[in-house]
């Protein structure tokens, strides 16, 4: 498949992906709608699991692309190494998190105290999460772009009837705390089934055994430790925020007096009205995610004189795509969900009495920084596939410092909207950074990564005529 193909396709799985997971969102929303610490509680839960995988990815998943297309070690070799890494190491990393959360918090702080029945689903999918990521990085490797967007689309699929299975098995009481149960349960469940699909998928390109090539594990960790930072970095930027404002509003309100259960309840709420905020903000990221592994391959494969002509184009259309979902995402927020809640519940009362409010606070400041971050996700892509990883790092690294010290300064007294402030503040930062580096680094003036030009709108209609020309004669 080649390029432009690819990324339309792959752009079509993750419009697939967006609705799944989106439609999910909306479904644990109106469960949870009168009682949104519930909600705030399921997020954290929810997010746990990747948290700790971005941690052990190691950058085998980056490294085993890079290599392979690099043409430095063959698929079979880089695969069965990361399957030895994933199942070892992954297994290692769960342990140890087991070890922290249940002996080592409670001596911090007694309050912080996890049900292990919570724990150990989140615990027990990091390794498969890691069989999965690794799997599925080989198929990108290898050209494999159909298979890949499969097991994204899957991934999507699996969760709500994995959740609603534990859900009612438990007994489907909301008001039991029962949500969040159900969100580990359900994840590892859902993990399991797509660890199983990529293994079976990918037996079509290489053998499934595991077994460690060192020249390849040496040459992965010294490339993919940077990889792995970055990556860890990343996520850890999209997703820390939401674990750091419970923990923040937690003990802020523990010292204003309030009982532990309280406290976390309160907490939980903030959560609730900052991950819908952030669920809507980051819509506008789905065009640079929907390419960016692919495109990230293709730079990994082809010459810098291609990179420095294609990475421009595709930073600017985002940054473009970017600012008008911004500004859709906005008008639109409160109508759509009032009229979901309305349809669900009978009344969209909740909605507007208890989550518009604060969402639509943490939503109008999310949205700059949101926008302005797609430009980076492009641009971070093409330096890390042409080996630039130090700059990713760096990149990574001042989003990561800013947002924790402007969390640790406005949540305690602003909640959501000051974790809103603290991202958006911290996307902007490295958002100037990447850019002024890419220049630097290429050569390319800042405004062509910026400025979207007419001929870049020939260039999308080109591409889609290329893609319904081609499915057009294969039907014929």
């Amino acid at each position: 498949m080649n390029f432009r193909r690819g990324v339309v396709f792959t752009f079509l799985i993750h419009a697939l992906v967006v609705l799944i997971d989106k439609g999910g969102g909306l479904v644990l929303y109106l469960l949870t709608a009168e009682q949104p610490d519930q909600h705030g509680g399921a997020g954290i839960v929810g997010s746990l699991p990747f948290v700790l995988g971005a941690v052990a990815n190691l950058g085998l998943a980056t490294a085993l692309v890079w290599f392979v297309r690099r043409k430095r070690f063959t698929a079979q070799q880089c695969f069965e190494t990361s399957m030895a890494v994933a199942l070892g190491w992954g297994a290692f990393v769960a342990a140890l998190a087991w070890c922290v959360v249940v002996y080592a918090l409670p001596l911090i702080d007694p309050d912080w105290r996890i049900d292990p029945w919570l724990l150990l689903p989140i615990c027990l999918a990091v390794p498969l999460l890691l069989v999965a990521s690794y799997a599925n990085s080989t198929q990108l490797a290898t050209d494999r772009v159909r298979d890949y967007g499969v097991v994204h689309l899957v991934t999507s699929l699996a969760f709500l009837p994995a959740f609603f299975g534990v859900f009612f098995w438990l007994g489907g009481d909301v008001a039991k705390q029962q949500v969040p149960l159900g969100v580990a349960w359900g994840r590892l469940l859902s993990t399991l089934a797509v660890a199983a699909l990529a293994l079976w998928l990918v037996r079509k390109v290489v053998q499934v055994r595991v077994r460690v090539h060192r020249p390849f594990l040496g040459a992965a960790l010294r490339f993919g430790w940077r990889a792995n930072l970055t990556s860890t970095l990343n996520y850890l930027n999209h997703r820390l925020d939401l674990i750091v404002l419970g923990l923040l509003v937690f003990r802020a309100r523990r010292l204003e007096g309030l009982e532990p259960a309280d406290a976390k309840v309160a907490a939980n709420v903030q959560v609730a009205f900052y991950s819908m905020a952030v669920t809507w903000a980051e819509l506008v990221w789905h065009f640079p995610e929907a390419m960016r592994d692919l495109f990230f391959s293709k730079v990994a494969g082809g010459t810098e004189e291609e990179a420095r002509a294609r990475t421009p184009v595709l930073a600017r259309l985002g940054l473009f795509v970017s600012l008008v979902g911004a500004a859709a995402v906005l008008f639109l927020v409160d109508p759509v969900m009032g009229l979901v809640t309305e349809l669900a519940r009978g009344s969209d009362a909740v909605w507007y009495r208890s989550w518009s409010l604060t969402v639509g606070q943490c939503l109008l400041v999310l949205a700059p920084g949101t926008v302005a971050y797609t430009v980076s996700k492009v641009l971070q892509a093409d330096l890390a596939a042409r080996n630039h990883l130090n700059t990713c790092v760096w990149a990574q690294g001042i989003v990561f410092v800013v947002m924790l010290a402007l969390d640790a300064l406005l949540i305690p007294s602003d909640g959501a909207p000051g974790a809103a402030w603290a991202s958006t503040v911290a996307y902007l930062a490295g958002t100037v950074f990447t850019v002024v580096a890419y220049a630097q680094q290429t050569g390319t003036p800042t405004w062509r990564c910026l400025v979207v030009h007419p001929a870049d709108f020939r260039y999308i209609a080109e591409v889609f005529t290329a893609v319904v020309g081609k499915l057009r004669r294969r039907s014929a």
